[in-house]
């Protein structure tokens, strides 16, 4: 840096202390201490995917039109859009990092500002967690390094979780760009430096991108070398509260050693694959970021057997709405492995993804099945500015620690996959409405936001199932709704959801199912319900077992609280699901049956006395269809696995007696926020393990069920209760909750099925499960 423009920096030192004054000189003659190398050249037609090596806040809030990321969100309230940097990350070493970009105000005349976030996550959340950084600052935030729309440098806060959209300056500092023009092209140079044992210096330099002349300087002395740790994030904003300017960036370049790099943490323009394998059928998805279609259009799916040299031809298919490609095989040979690739037809020597296809083991081994549902990837929306803990024993949650980003799931992912699933299933509700942000289901942009939270789910869960066999159910909260009594489509034109039907665009409806059922086996009666909109109720054979999947929101029954709840009567899951389940009785004879379905058909809840809880959006409800369903199922002699629940549960329901029906076993929320617990007043008889919260249960709208095991959460609902002064039932604090996944073991040899339900953070080499499990059943 040239003499000059120390005079410059010293000018805006006028009133402050001699140490920074002095610490200003001697970085203003301090020379480059890395250099730097692009991110990424490539010259992007304009599409929403930003490239394989960003990850833009929210999905719909940018869009690439050659080199340059730009914000398209200038809205009120739509502070602080962030594209993180995947492949970069701020380490702990003590040595020199960079980071560049020329920066323009989009929006000429509007204010607001610009800049790197620094830090993200403080080293404590992985580079997919530090990704989420957006709006609001808070625990472990950060530090923005930021140029604003007035020709200002400074520094500015994004670790104050009580003040959370102030974004306040951290130096006393302001430097002016006297000759910027607001709107001209400048590039912000952005240097970490050591000076010690423990800190750095942060400078920001700002040079006119046209003509390289230097324009301003800006210097924060002294930043702990702990607050340098973690993610890097551009970012455009507005000034708080209000509209305001918004930004692009291109040129974007990064060196240093204190900058760690690491490719393997691109996306796109493939996120997964996913498959399903039906004796000779082979279903397989392949889910794309938002790219152009125009310029990529199509996929091919490839197949290769161990030890063959050439990839044989699968099938071609077109990127559909949702950018989602659907492959079907029909001549599948199923009892060997294949190793599988897409590749884009006018590129065929480069693979966009790969895995396995894995043989189909038959009862040759113990067959072991994940379970996960209810799924959300933080505990609390970044779209809040300040988290009140709604109980007294709930911890305060951080905004960038641990206990707040949950995604991506790494301990839960981890720990299930410990036990070597043969196969995945995911039984609803793989996101919700408002997390990680607010709702997006009534905007022009819906679609978009819908696809912001399913690629989060898939990116977590990616690696895990690319290689098995997956089977997913979309609930309710997939189809954006809080409870879906879909009444075969019927009513969806109505407001409310307590009068059935879906209640969204109904091209929205079709692509959530597209992407999440696209892979599943084809379904026994394809015929769509309403609205064109399609099922997935279907039967199966893998792994020596016979499947059933079950649809039991699709033709379920609205409610009527006019009528005596224990006098209802209507549909569960409809006349064309009865026959079916009435038809698969028959099917795969001498096999073991398991019904995948997305919730327990029955309400083995209490509400806060320990008295039944009345619940329409449970399936206990309506009563006579409900019974109908499980009399079906129990026929077939089958177990029946689900989700939904919030709450780890196994229970025999009942038809006639406590214990003459299926047993049904509702694995653990993986990860949610709303509460449910079983803790009956008074003892019930048949007890397990002289548990009080196991026995001979009656619910609220009068179906028996004998229940075994309750995974509740660690509080009790009457402590709980005693506390909440909301009218929902949501806890944050992850360590009063009782989450994780189910492993169902269908043991041939034996005839047994063994079922497991486990903490997502429990070790399952050395740890236990939660109490009443395991528990096995004979065929």
């Amino acid at each position: 840096m040239k003499r000059r423009s120390f005079l410059k920096l010293s000018a805006g030192l006028v009133g402050t202390s001699l140490l920074s004054g002095c610490a200003g000189l001697f970085a203003s003659y301090r020379s480059d201490l890395a250099t730097t190398s692009a991110l990424d050249n490539a010259q992007f037609t304009p599409q929403v995917w930003l490239g394989e090596q960003f990850w833009g806040n929210r999905l719909q809030d940018w869009q690439r039109v050659g080199n340059e990321l730009q914000c398209t969100r200038e809205g009120k309230d739509f502070e602080a859009r962030t594209v993180s940097l995947l492949t970069r990350q701020l380490n702990n070493s003590l040595q020199s990092g960079r980071i560049k970009a020329t920066v323009r105000n989009l929006t000429p005349g509007e204010n607001g500002f610009c800049g790197f976030l620094l830090g993200v996550g403080k080293g404590e959340l992985t580079a997919k967690g530090a990704a989420l950084a957006q709006r609001a600052g808070g625990v472990n935030g950060g530090i923005i390094a930021a140029f604003d729309s007035g020709g200002k440098l400074s520094f500015r806060q994004f670790d104050d979780e009580n003040k959370a959209l102030k974004f306040e300056t951290i130096n006393r500092e302001l430097f002016n760009l006297k000759q910027y023009q607001d709107g001209a092209k400048i590039t912000l140079d952005c240097h970490l430096d050591p000076i010690d044992s423990e800190h750095f210096d942060i400078r920001l330099v700002a040079t006119d991108a046209d003509t390289a002349q230097e324009l301003g300087f800006a210097l924060l002395h002294k930043v702990p070398a702990e607050q340098l740790q973690g993610g890097i994030s551009l970012l455009s904003s507005s000034e708080p509260l209000v509209a305001g300017a918004r930004w692009g960036f291109s040129d974007i370049e990064t060196g240093g050693a204190k900058i760690t790099q690491n490719n393997s943490n691109t996306l796109g323009p493939v996120v997964g694959c996913m498959y399903t394998v039906n004796k000779n059928i082979l279903k397989l998805t392949c889910q794309l970021m938002p790219v152009d279609t125009q310029v990529l259009a199509k996929l091919r799916l490839e197949y290769q057997r161990e030890g063959q040299q050439q990839w044989q031809l699968g099938a071609t298919a077109p990127i559909e709405d949702g950018f989602v490609a659907r492959f079907r095989l029909s001549n599948w040979d199923y009892l060997n492995a294949y190793k599988y690739r897409v590749v884009d037809p006018k590129k065929p020597d480069t693979a966009l993804y790969s895995g396995i296809v894995a043989a189909d083991p038959q009862i040759s081994k113990e067959f072991t099945i994940a379970l996960y549902s209810c799924i959300i990837p933080t505990s609390k929306s970044l779209d809040n500015t300040h988290y009140t803990p709604l109980i007294a024993k709930e911890r305060e949650i951080g905004r960038y620690t641990k206990d707040n980003i949950l995604f991506p799931h790494t301990e839960l992912v981890e720990n299930a996959a410990y036990h070597q699933p043969d196969m995945f299933v995911f039984c609803g509700d793989q996101y919700y409405e408002t997390y990680p942000t607010r709702y997006g289901r009534h905007t022009p942009d819906a679609k978009l936001d819908t696809l912001y939270k399913w690629y989060l789910w898939y990116w977590a869960f990616a690696d895990s199932i690319k290689d098995k066999p997956t089977i997913i159910l979309a609930d309710d909260h997939d189809v954006l709704q809080g409870n879906l009594w879909g009444d075969g489509g019927e009513n969806s034109e109505l407001p409310k959801e307590e009068d059935g039907g879906f209640k969204w665009d109904k091209d929205l409806i079709r692509m959530v199912y597209r992407i999440q059922h696209g892979h599943n086996p084809d379904p026994y009666d394809p015929t769509p319900i309403k609205y064109d909109i399609p099922v997935a109720y279907a039967a199966f054979e893998y792994g020596g077992i016979s499947f059933a999947i079950v649809e039991d929101r699709k033709f379920k029954t609205p409610p009527d609280y006019k009528v005596n709840k224990l006098a209802t009567t209507g549909e569960l899951l409809g006349q064309r699901q009865e026959s079916f389940l009435k038809a698969w009785q028959s099917m795969h004879p001498g096999k073991p049956k398991v019904c995948i379905t997305a919730s327990m058909w029955g309400s083995p809840q209490t509400d806060e006395n320990g008295e039944a809880l009345i619940d329409y959006d449970s399936n206990g409800y309506p009563a006579d269809g409900r019974t109908r369903a499980v009399k079906l199922v129990s026929e077939a002699n089958a177990l029946v696995i689900a989700g939904d629940q919030h709450l780890g549960l196994l229970a025999y329901q009942g038809i006639n007696r406590f214990d003459d029906g299926s047993l049904f076993f509702a694995g653990p929320a993986s990860a949610a926020f709303w509460q449910r617990w079983f803790e009956p007043k008074v003892a019930l008889t048949n007890q397990r393990n002289n548990d009080m919260n196991t026995g001979d249960f009656t619910d609220s709208f009068g179906n028996k069920m004998r229940v075994l095991a309750a995974a509740n959460p660690k509080i009790t609902h009457t402590e709980f209760a005693r506390q909440n002064n909301t009218w929902g039932k949501f806890l944050a604090d992850r360590e009063l909750k009782s989450e994780g996944y189910g492993i169902i073991k269908v043991n041939h040899q034996a005839k047994h099925y063994q079922l497991e339900c486990w903490e997502w953070s429990t070790n399952p080499a050395t740890g236990k499960q939660f109490a009443g499990w395991p528990y096995i059943k004979p065929f």
